[in-house]
């Protein structure tokens, strides 16, 4: 479904919504509901709504870490006039595509202009669409790729393959993957923080998706602590994201997404600065991602519409 996709124009959907999250109509982001378990959770999202899309889209997931797949559930799609249920979409799927596309338009905004080589930990779904939308909007030349399990950095590798003006190389270790990267893009389930000050170059540009719910953590106090954070929610990435368990942590963000792109708040300030953007996500993110892939399938004749919009 991701094939050609273009994400600069399917951005410019996300750069509305973010702009309106950040100056206060919050475009469906009331608290989602959870429920924990012993091995994972069930959460139900707010509703995502954004200025353009002509339907509303409400997630329901279950999250346990040891099971393959580690996340099950859908995304329901409705007509906003009618009220009718359009489709159900794999949520997974849809959530790692439009993390992927936020990182990406992240990344173009606080990734210095000279950035050509990215460091990928973590080589699952997420991993895979965030290189691959990124790609589109910066020329990298080089890319190192690192997980625990290496053979889905292989099959990443072997993805590139094609590209020939490409380096690529799949590595041991995580300091071997992350040595004088430009970007690093953290997309784990870790609990524990893996990357400190000392392994990342000054300038250098790190998105982390994994800090997305209480108890996850990929980046370590001290980094946080010494960089220029940026994040889609302020209250999110002090609750449950990159800066929980901070006792001022709200005073560690510089801005949100939304805020940049409005021109309210500067990005980077300077090559030398490390600048992170933590992302946790937004019900109106869901959406956009539902609405692309939706079209798309029916242009396609791909899986079935439940009622069609007229």
């Amino acid at each position: 479904m991701t094939r050609n996709l273009d994400p600069r124009a399917l951005v410019t959907r996300l750069a509305e919504g973010f702009q309106r999250h950040s100056s206060g109509r919050r475009s469906g982001t009331l608290p989602e509901h959870r429920f924990q378990f012993a091995a994972g959770s069930l959460s139900s999202s707010a509703i995502g709504a954004v200025p353009g899309i002509p339907a509303y889209a409400v997630k329901v997931e279950s999250r346990v870490p040891t099971q393959n797949p580690p996340i099950t559930g859908f995304v329901h799609l409705f007509d906003q006039k009618s009220g009718r249920l359009l489709a159900v979409l794999e949520s997974s799927f849809i959530s790692a595509l439009g993390s992927a596309l936020t990182g990406a338009l992240a990344t173009d905004l606080l990734a210095r202009p000279d950035s050509r080589s990215l460091a990928l930990v973590g080589n699952g779904t997420q991993g895979w669409l965030s290189l691959r939308f990124l790609m589109d909007m910066r020329t990298l030349e080089e890319v190192t790729l690192f997980d625990l399990n290496r053979r889905k950095s292989s099959r990443i590798a072997e993805r590139l393959s094609k590209y020939d003006n490409l380096k690529v190389k799949v590595c041991d270790s995580l300091g071997e993957a992350v040595l004088n990267s430009d970007i690093i893009c953290c997309t784990t389930w870790s609990q524990r923080p893996f990357l400190f000050s000392e392994m990342v170059k000054p300038g250098a540009h790190i998105s982390t998706f994994g800090a997305d719910e209480s108890g996850k953590q990929e980046l370590s106090r001290e980094l946080l602590e010494a960089c220029s954070f940026f994040c889609d929610d302020r209250d999110l990435a002090v609750s449950v994201g990159s800066l929980q368990g901070f006792e001022r942590g709200l005073d560690l963000v510089v801005a949100e997404l939304g805020e940049i792109l409005s021109g309210e708040v500067p990005g980077r300030r300077h090559f030398e600065e490390i600048t992170v953007y933590g992302a946790v996500g937004l019900p109106f993110v869901d959406l956009v991602a539902s609405w692309v892939t939706y079209r798309r399938a029916l242009k396609k004749r791909v899986g079935e519409a439940m009622y069609p919009l007229k």
